[in-house]
């Protein structure tokens, strides 16, 4: 008799066995639609994904002897007006940028299979290939030596979870550019609050459905262990993150000198965008915010439309994504150039307090350390009530990224540093932040490129 979906069976039957052999890149692979080939080497090649897979099936077995599989979904869409981004745990183990695309990989073997979307010729004329149609030595340069049809998935699922076993799934919130796991969650619990919302948000239904299919499964999260990888930046991350540093910079810097009165909040985001994109970023870490006038407390003010008169404290937020690596810069200036006594006091107290949490982010301390240093600067001036604990977040491929700056500090960790400076009712607002390295020794800051000390700050503003 023959077996339905006799190919997805004998590539289970392989993949259980532990029979593929990784064939590493050689040189840079067709193109497929969004799998970036230029952005896979600068992050270390198919076989640095390799590793990381191999990696994160060792850091499996060692939570649970008898293995399992680990079960990762791309993002089932394109979207709306935007290129293309990938999800990034999926990206992070594959370098492949796919909608609809699904990796297994077995934690005892360390192999690994990827399911594709089928591609009818018209669609992938008009649409552009996916890694399912090319040919088999393209895919193995991607690090894919066995690439099967979507359609395939239950089949081999069936197969390999016939006699129970466990599957490993991220069980916690995906995170975007612009949004931590938890923010991502806020945003699912806003979908539930609409009166007519259709069902759960695709990475929450992923969860019931695979329940529902394969009750003899026990589901265990596998986003704490990819968490942990994710926060220790490798070599290849921290140099396109100092490029990205870089670029993300002189291209601020670029447009702080462009600012004058009487601009409008979206050319000072414009001019910045354009330096992104020129320097070959792909896209933004999150959308600007380039605030002024009444919307200056307002943190995460997206709208920038309005005219900036003269002698008005501008709060300019904005960084590249590049190579799915995020960066986080602000600068607050004075849009005339000069700050006034007033503004100049509060200017300076909030950049050294910066300073002082900067010079302490060293191995050997904590964040509880280098957020008291800080404070203290908070309590001298009488505004300790504004100090909400570490002043920043951890950064990589989302701009939030995963985990909190809490404990020890640890080499290869990247954090931004923003403490915050307000008086809501005079309309108050000083922010001065930086992407910082967290390095064997004194920390690098990477959005060194566009200057913070006042002096230079004023000297920019305008200067082109």
């Amino acid at each position: 008799m023959k077996l339905k979906n006799q190919a997805a069976i004998m590539a289970a039957a392989s993949f259980v066995a532990g029979l593929f052999i990784f064939v590493p890149a050689l040189s840079a692979p067709a193109a497929a639609q969004y799998t970036d080939a230029q952005a896979m080497n600068d992050l270390g090649g198919a076989k640095e994904f390799e590793r990381r897979r191999q990696a994160l099936a060792q850091e499996v077995l060692a939570q649970e002897k008898n293995g399992g599989w680990l079960l990762l979904f791309a993002r089932q869409v394109e979207p709306e007006a935007e290129h293309y981004r990938e999800d990034n745990d999926f990206y992070y183990l594959t370098g492949i940028a796919d909608p609809g695309a699904v990796l297994l990989v077995g934690a005892r073997s360390g192999r690994s299979l990827l399911f594709e979307p089928q591609q009818a010729p018209r669609k992938k004329q008009v649409y552009g290939a996916n890694v399912l149609t090319l040919s088999t030595d393209e895919q193995a340069k991607l690090g894919f030596p066995s690439v099967l049809p979507l359609a395939d998935l239950d089949s081999t699922l069936s197969y390999v979870l016939n006699d129970g076993g466990i599957l490993w799934l991220r069980l916690g919130f995906p995170d975007k550019p612009d949004g931590a796991r938890p923010e991502v969650g806020g945003d699912h619990a806003d979908e539930y609050a609409a009166p007519y919302h259709p069902g759960l948000p695709f990475d929450r239904n992923v969860v019931e459905e695979l329940r529902s299919r394969y009750p003899q499964a026990m589901l265990r999260d596998v986003t704490p262990l990819l968490d942990a990888m994710r926060n220790i930046k490798t070599p290849q991350e921290i140099d396109v993150l100092r490029h990205n540093g870089k670029l993300s910079a002189e291209a601020m810097r670029d447009a702080i000198a462009h600012a004058k009165p009487g601009m409008y909040e979206y050319q000072i985001e414009a001019r910045a965008r354009f330096g992104f994109a020129e320097a070959g970023a792909q896209g933004v870490a999150y959308p600007a915010i380039v605030s002024s006038g009444d919307s200056l407390n307002t943190w995460h003010y997206f709208n920038d439309r309005k005219q900036i008169p003269a002698n008005t404290l501008v709060v300019f937020d904005y960084a590249a994504d590049l190579d799915h690596l995020t960066m986080d810069i602000t600068r607050t200036f004075n849009i005339s150039g000069k700050f006034p006594p007033d503004q100049a006091k509060w200017y300076a107290v909030d950049l050294e307090a910066q300073k002082a949490v900067i010079d302490l982010l060293r191995p050997g301390h904590t964040y509880e350390d280098a957020a008291e240093a800080g404070k203290k600067i908070y309590q001298r001036e009488g505004i300790e009530d504004q100090w909400r604990g570490f002043p920043g977040h951890f950064v990589g491929m989302a701009t939030h990224d995963v985990l909190l700056p809490r404990g020890p500090i640890k080499t290869g960790q990247v954090v931004t540093v923003e403490p915050i400076v307000e008086f809501v009712d005079k309309k108050v607002h000083f922010r001065v932040e930086d992407t910082v390295l967290i390095t064997g020794g004194a920390p690098e800051i990477l959005s060194s490129a566009v200057p913070k000390e006042m002096k230079d700050v004023e000297s920019l503003v305008g200067s082109r």
